[in-house]
């Protein structure tokens, strides 16, 4: 048997209400902005602290922590919060980068959809020849988000690449050559 382990959870996840018949429940836009800015006025460590309480298994114990890393990449998105931006998309890439599992990895880089711009494709390239479904088909859906600027690394990327990922990467690039 599997022996359990107690993650330290982040207080802002305290803040957000239950859920309620199975939707976000509960809190208002007013409510959900003063939290994100609590924490990225927190800064790093709080964002870290938000990751660290993700699970490996998506069984919707960890809601709280994958709603409040969407809203941060949600709300670093506007052009406005650049600053906020910058340190978001510096940690969940770090931890993308990681030694973390999969389903983590996978979830913050379909955050970065949100934010990364393709500056970051490079640091991500090595994603391109993760062993994981899971990692390839979400660091191909970044780097289409990122546009255009990121088809030479995916080019390079797919020469070798093999199964699940040269079938990504290929996809990847139809859809950037789409747009």
């Amino acid at each position: 048997m599997a022996e359990e382990t107690k993650t330290k959870r982040s207080a802002f996840v305290e803040r957000l209400p239950q859920l309620t018949n199975s939707k976000w429940g509960g809190i208002s836009k007013e409510d959900g902005d003063q939290i994100v800015a609590a924490i990225f006025k927190q800064g790093g460590d709080a964002i870290k602290l938000l990751i660290d309480g993700l699970q490996e298994v998506d069984s919707g114990e960890d809601w709280q922590e994958r709603f409040l890393l969407h809203q941060l990449a949600v709300n670093a998105s506007a052009p406005a919060r650049a600053n906020d931006r910058k340190v978001l998309t510096r940690i969940y890439a770090s931890a993308a980068l990681g030694d973390g599992a999969a389903t983590i990895r996978s979830f913050l880089l379909q955050q970065l959809r949100y934010v990364a711009m393709a500056s970051l494709a490079p640091e991500l390239a090595p994603l391109l020849k993760d062993g994981d479904p899971l990692v390839l088909d979400a660091v191909a859906a970044t780097m289409v988000s990122m546009g255009k600027d990121t088809e030479p690394i995916l080019q390079e990327a797919r020469k070798n690449a093999r199964g699940h990922a040269k079938v990504a990467i290929t996809h990847a690039l139809g859809q950037l050559s789409r747009s």
